[in-house]
């Protein structure tokens, strides 16, 4: 989708020879536009532009702070010395690649196996809700943050493969990381919309995007999945591998088991002997109650626990459990669509 109207008001500034600079352009957002990727397709990137962006039209926002679909709203002009190639809209829409950091932004095609498939990842909690909390000396690990890694790793490994890609928790400043211990915030969003205080709100606000999104791709690809990736939290002698949870519906079912069985193999071949002992199970939770594409979520391992947190804090695991979720994506999908 193109968009749809702009229009460029110039203010001459001469500095130091620089040429005049753009002040102000005025753009329509398109469907399923965040804050982040509206600014990131006309080149804005970094938060000083988020924060002169949400200044500047402080009048126009929802009252949620996202933007509304036929609301034409300022662009914070480019600072000096900010100089970018014209930007290009992903041809079939999905989550603008800067999100997983600077270095990582630019994503070089490894197959188009996926040309035909979506995927909405969601990370749990997020914004005023950091999930599970974990204390290692005088650090507090949050599972968000790890959570949030995971999820950009996968969401990049599908992108390479040709797939279209909606990261629907967001954060503007955390990109794919490798450190062991991430920094905590809270400035996620639901793809631009800020996270309720209320966690039903919290979650009825996923659900609701995913959906909305849903309803305009479902027609458009053979093969749509969702997934909701989190760290469990049990008490500290309690050691787990990673389990996965479906609706009951058959396609989820499917997602679900696909996954196991490849976990099993990885850890069959990565750690001979140990054994293997995630499980698929059918949960009446609310992200997999409502949501409307085949869904699964997922729990990566119990941070209380010494073994466990190592699957997370090395960012090697961290990798590795992505590429691994996003193989067996790859599994399932040539199971289901014929």
């Amino acid at each position: 989708m193109k968009i749809h109207f702009f229009r460029t008001v110039f203010i001459w500034v001469m500095l130091s020879g620089v040429l005049p600079l753009t002040a102000q352009d005025m753009a329509y957002p398109i469907e399923g536009d965040g804050v982040f990727s509206f600014l990131r397709r006309w080149n804005r990137i970094g938060d000083s532009y988020v924060q002169e962006f949400m200044e500047l039209n402080a009048e126009r926002l929802n009252a949620q702070g996202g933007l509304e679909l036929g609301t034409v709203y300022l662009i914070p002009p480019l600072h000096p010395g900010d100089v970018y190639p014209p930007s290009e809209e992903i041809a079939s829409g999905g989550t603008d690649p800067s999100i997983f950091g600077k270095s990582l932004s630019v994503i070089t095609p490894q197959s188009d196996r996926l040309k035909d498939a979506c995927f909405y990842i969601i990370s749990g909690h997020g914004g005023p809700d950091p999930g599970a909390v974990a204390r290692v000396g005088n650090r507090q690990l949050h599972e968000d943050e790890y959570a949030y890694d995971m999820a950009l790793r996968l969401a990049r490994n599908l992108m390479m493969d040709g797939a279209t890609v909606y990261v629907i928790i967001q954060d503007p400043n955390d990109g794919i990381r490798d450190d062991m211990y991430l920094n905590n915030s809270s400035n996620e969003t639901c793809m631009g919309e800020p996270i309720p205080r209320n966690q039903l709100d919290r979650l009825k606000q996923r659900v609701d995007k995913v959906n909305e999104l849903y309803r305009r791709d479902k027609e458009k690809f053979k093969y749509i999945r969702a997934i909701d990736i989190h760290v469990d939290s049990r008490n500290q002698g309690k050691r787990i591998d990673v389990f996965f949870y479906h609706s009951g519906d058959k396609h989820s079912k499917l997602l679900a088991t696909t996954m196991r069985d490849l976990f099993q193999v990885k850890y069959d071949t990565h750690q001979p002997g140990r054994g293997f002992g995630g499980f698929v199970e059918q949960r009446n939770l609310y992200v997999l109650r409502y949501l409307k594409p085949p869904s699964i979520l997922v729990e990566t391992g119990n941070i209380q626990n010494e073994f466990d947190r190592r699957r997370i804090l090395s960012s090697n695991n961290r990798q590795a459990l992505a590429n691994w979720m996003a193989q067996a994506f790859y599994e399932d999908y040539k199971k289901s669509v014929k």
